[in-house]
């Protein structure tokens, strides 16, 4: 569940929600710390000098002051994702056009959809739901998260996301309505 440097909005949720055990919506040091040992430890080293220990100890050392933006030791979503260099938000690309087509559409399925099954759903569904939040200028957090994800589910009457639901929550009334619902939580 480690990423590359620059990752895309669906690793990022896969490794938010992978890390985030206690789901309390932040990485608190131990749990960001598991997630550096398991990047660090990519390569499948199995050998570790204690040169490595004080390399990867000073790496979480940095990024920890680097980016914990209010200093609680502690990695919001929104912090970790700038930490990570999420992707350019897919969906500005499409949502921002003057009439969606079915091209966008399938090209939106296919950039979110990882295991290819047509749906977007789980941490797919996460990913999408943060694109639309950061296209709405929103900061990224559990609750925006939660929050958007549970205004698809109600709108689309499923846990999943095909080409027609994405039609629909694309349409200007349902952007407005999920940004309002978003804002709400942010």
């Amino acid at each position: 569940a480690v990423v590359s440097t620059q990752s895309t909005g669906t690793e990022f949720m896969q490794v938010w929600f992978h890390y985030d055990v206690d789901r309390s919506g932040f990485l608190e040091y131990s749990e960001f710390s598991k997630f550096m040992r398991d990047l660090f430890l990519k390569g499948d080293c199995t050998d570790i000098t204690p040169e490595q220990v004080e390399k990867y100890t000073a790496e979480v050392i940095h990024i920890m002051d680097t980016y914990d933006e209010n200093r609680d030791g502690r990695f919001e979503m929104n912090e970790l994702a700038k930490a990570l260099k999420i992707e350019e938000n897919y969906l500005n690309k499409i949502i921002h056009k003057k009439s969606i087509k079915d091209k966008h559409i399938q090209k939106i399925l296919t950039h979110y959809n990882s295991n290819v099954d047509h749906t977007i759903e789980g941490p797919e569904l996460c990913a999408f739901v943060g694109d639309l939040a950061r296209s709405f200028n929103l900061k990224l957090s559990l609750s925006v998260i939660n929050s958007g994800v549970s205004f698809v589910k109600d709108t689309v009457g499923t846990e999943y996301v095909d080409q027609q639901a994405i039609r629909a929550l694309l349409s200007p009334a349902s952007m407005d309505k999920m940004k309002t619902a978003i804002k709400m939580a942010d």
